[in-house]
């Protein structure tokens, strides 16, 4: 059959998403202004399946059953990239001009029917056109669109080109182009094989069109994905450059660079994403060396370039200087703490400057700040962190820029505030709870999308709290509550808990952490609060524990808890309660009335229905045996869930999945 286009279409584990690819080339077939162009010829699809491991082959052969121009091929094992199924389409395609079509992209026919009627009326090697971008769920786009006519010569036509757009090679190219330079996809490459591809194709051609219309749509998904281009290691950064420096190359045989026609877009787009993707576990110092080299070489037309990420202005400058440790630095994202209280925050941020470039934005209080260091700080930033749903993430939802990814973590406060509902919403890529009660009350008080709402809980330097002596028997009767007031802290309960215990052993203690409600001048002010604690010294007066309850005010728990074999959480609703967990880190053992959401926090096994069952478990443990059989256990838990290493990696995955 005389084919004037073949359509060729790697397709990878695509199954679940083909089908927009499918229809697009279905409706192509009965578009009567394309059928017009092709008069009595004809056009075909070529499929090639990189060995998927769904049932892409399957739905594809069923698709191409009955269609006598619809073929397929599969690879004999997975390439990993499209390369080697492009070129497959390439070797086994019968038509006049070639199309490559990405497996979850569709074809407009309105833009490839005008294309081919340029290429079959003028003769040309390569047409170019627009694009469509379609972003998922959000807004479409018409990119790529030149200001070029036919009376274009070569030389100026692939200025145009470099200029205006991305060099994908989703174009018309004519057949005889390819055959006779013998232009193929390098399989060896996943990192701008495109770009290699179609600046040596184009570079050659003797005529190339351009019809303003768009010939392809590209849908982008929100979060990434695991394509290549969305992970880095040494082979990326190696593969990158060379890419680059082959594109240069073939631009210089029409004495053009493509970097000074392209480079801005073309680096600030790819270090962009290496700064975000680049895993550092899989680059040594030669990949970065070699990485460095293409930008040591080209700093004098670098220079002249402006890039409009500040953080790729100043990893382009390190990289030209080429210095290892000034790269490595360079290369970690750029992180801003922002908010006006960040004691919960603060303790992680020398190891997250393992993984990041580190700022803070500390407010003087929940509205006061200095407005120019904000807007520094901003400016500076590829990630934002908020502590509090308050009046700084709003103001920074305010000025965020598309580039940036903004995340704000709501603690329990926030939820009586009026902040949420002021945010700008789409402007945050997640709100960040710490318990997943929290995550619920969080949407259902601000009906936040539940998309947008992750659970990342706190973190507690395990290693370096003070661990408890497994031989002391002596702290199995030394009970603490750490942080008494306000009164739904429960200390009344925790109270009522040691006379329940002393009433069988008189060795339980109670030993309160924290400022005395007595050193709280907001206490005195509020009646029911004063009403409270002077029901709690009543209690102790009335129960004769005076000497079994001591106030130690702040201590270090770090170096304090491991002497108390319990830390009380008899709180009436809380969002995660780090105290008891420091128990567990300390081995001793946290215990808790059962405030909502705590059997989803810490174990099961510590959660007790009342105060009658608390006391129960607590005298159940006077062994020491049974009690370290359990606090071991604790640990583990700690350990598998809240360790600090946990958060850190957590934070990484969170910016780079956003």
């Amino acid at each position: 059959m005389d084919y004037v286009l073949s359509i060729v279409v790697p397709m990878y584990n695509a199954d679940n998403k083909l089908g927009v690819c499918v229809d697009s080339l279905v409706r192509l077939s009965a578009d009567e202004a394309f059928q017009e162009v092709l008069g009595q010829r004809a056009f075909e699809v070529l499929f090639v399946d990189d060995k998927s491991t769904d049932n892409t082959y399957a739905t594809l052969a069923e698709f191409c059953d009955g269609r006598n121009n619809w073929s397929l091929y599969q690879t004999a094992t997975n390439s990993g990239s499209p390369s080697k199924p492009r070129n497959i389409g390439i070797e086994n395609a019968q038509g006049e001009y070639i199309f490559f079509l990405d497996g979850d992209d569709e074809i407009d026919p309105v833009g490839i029917t005008a294309g081919i009627a340029s290429a079959l009326r003028n003769g040309h090697d390569l047409v170019r056109g627009s694009v469509v971008v379609n972003y998922w769920g959000e807004r479409r786009a018409v990119v790529d669109r030149l200001k070029a006519t036919d009376d274009l010569s070569v030389r100026d036509m692939i200025v145009a080109i470099a200029n205006g757009q991305s060099l994908n090679c989703s174009a018309l190219w004519k057949w005889e182009l390819l055959d006779r330079h013998q232009f193929r996809f390098d399989p060896e490459t996943r990192m701008g094989e495109d770009l290699v591809f179609t600046a040596a194709a184009m570079i050659s051609a003797a005529s190339i069109g351009y019809v303003d219309y768009p010939m392809f749509h590209y849908t982008r998904q929100i979060g990434g994905g695991d394509s290549a281009m969305h992970y880095y290691s040494g082979r990326e950064l190696r593969e990158l450059v060379t890419s680059w420096q082959r594109v240069e190359d073939s631009f210089a045989e029409r004495s053009l660079s493509y970097l000074e026609l392209h480079g801005d877009r073309t680096i600030n787009y790819a270090l962009r994403l290496v700064i975000r993707n680049l895993d550092t576990k899989r680059v040594n110092d030669q990949d970065l060396k070699y990485f460095a080299s293409f930008f040591t070489k080209h700093k004098d037309t670098l220079r002249d370039i402006t890039f409009t990420d500040p953080h790729v202005h100043d990893l382009v400058q390190v990289l030209s200087e080429g210095e290892l440790r000034a790269i490595k630095e360079e290369l970690k994202p750029r992180l801003l703490i922002a908010g006006h209280d960040l004691k919960f925050i603060k303790p992680s941020i020398p190891l997250l400057r393992k993984r990041f470039q580190v700022q803070i934005d500390e407010w003087q209080t929940e509205i006061v700040f200095t407005e120019k260091h904000s807007e520094k700080w901003l400016a500076w930033a590829d990630y934002i962190w908020v502590e509090w749903l308050t009046a700084a993430s709003v103001w920074y939802s305010e000025r965020v820029r598309p580039t940036q990814k903004f995340v704000v973590r709501v603690h329990r406060y926030e939820l009586g505030r009026s902040y949420g509902d002021q945010i700008k919403r789409d402007a945050v890529s997640a709100f960040i709870t710490i318990a997943p009660h929290c995550m619920e009350d969080l949407i259902e008080r601000f009906e936040f999308d539940r998309g947008r709402v992750r659970y990342i809980p706190n973190f507690y330097f395990i290693d370096s709290y003070k661990k408890a002596n497994p031989r002391n028997e002596d702290r199995l009767f030394k009970l603490a509550i750490i942080g008494a007031v306000p009164q739904r802290k429960g200390y009344l309960k925790a109270l009522q808990l040691l006379a329940k215990l002393r009433e069988t052993d008189d060795r339980y203690s109670l030993t309160v952490m924290g400022k005395s409600y007595k050193e709280l001048s907001w206490v005195a002010g509020d009646p029911l609060e004063q009403a409270y604690f002077a029901s709690c010294d009543s209690f102790i007066e009335k129960n004769d524990l005076t000497h079994s309850v001591q106030n130690l005010g702040w201590v270090n728990t770090y170096e304090s808890v491991h002497e108390y074999a319990f830390v009380l959480s008899t709180s009436e609703h809380e969002g995660s309660h780090v105290g008891p967990g420091e128990a567990f880190c300390a081995g001793n053992q946290g215990v808790f009335l059962p405030w909502r959401g705590v059997e989803y926090v810490y174990p099961e096994t510590s959660v007790f229905d009342d105060i009658d069952a608390m006391a129960a478990y607590i005298l159940s443990m006077r062994n020491l045996e049974d009690f370290n059989k359990a606090a071991i256990s604790g640990q583990e838990y700690m350990l598998n869930n809240y360790d600090i290493d946990l958060f850190i990696d957590r934070v990484d995955k969170l910016f780079r999945s956003v």
